[in-house]
């Protein structure tokens, strides 16, 4: 499993990975579901719930999903891939990369100061993108 943030909307962020399948010609199925995650007021921790926007590859049976998460102030997309094939996984992530208009770790100085420069999905962004995009 590979989880990683993304300085784009969730919706953004699917269009461009649904681009990128249908450019690569993948078959695949696409499905709305949604998922819970923490977010901590004070010290009072609160379950909240995030639609999800999922990709099942065919071929590879290899899962994505992307979501928006809201933790303090701001909000934070992730993608997520679930499978078997980490070679293809990879591949797919590299691509990704570059067919977005920036790359996915840099974030505006409007969304560092909104999110908070060491906020869970900013900070060190960067370095977890760096295993798929070399």
């Amino acid at each position: 499993m590979v989880r990683l943030p993304v300085c784009f909307e969730p919706r953004t962020t699917a269009a461009s990975f649904r681009k990128l399948l249908d450019k690569n010609e993948y078959k695949y199925r696409r499905l709305t579901d949604s998922r819970t995650y923490t977010k901590v007021s004070f010290v009072i921790a609160h379950e909240k719930t995030a639609m999800v926007y999922r990709y099942i590859i065919e071929d590879s049976k290899i899962k994505a999903d992307i979501w928006e998460e809201n933790p303090i102030s701001g909000n934070i997309t992730y993608i997520e891939l679930k499978g078997e094939d980490k070679n293809k996984i990879n591949v797919i992530l590299k691509e990704f990369a570059l067919s977005l208009p920036r790359k996915p770790w840099e974030y505006t100085v409007f969304q560092k100061l909104r999110n908070g420069w060491f906020s869970q999905g900013i900070f060190r962004a960067k370095s977890k993108w760096e295993d798929y995009v070399r």
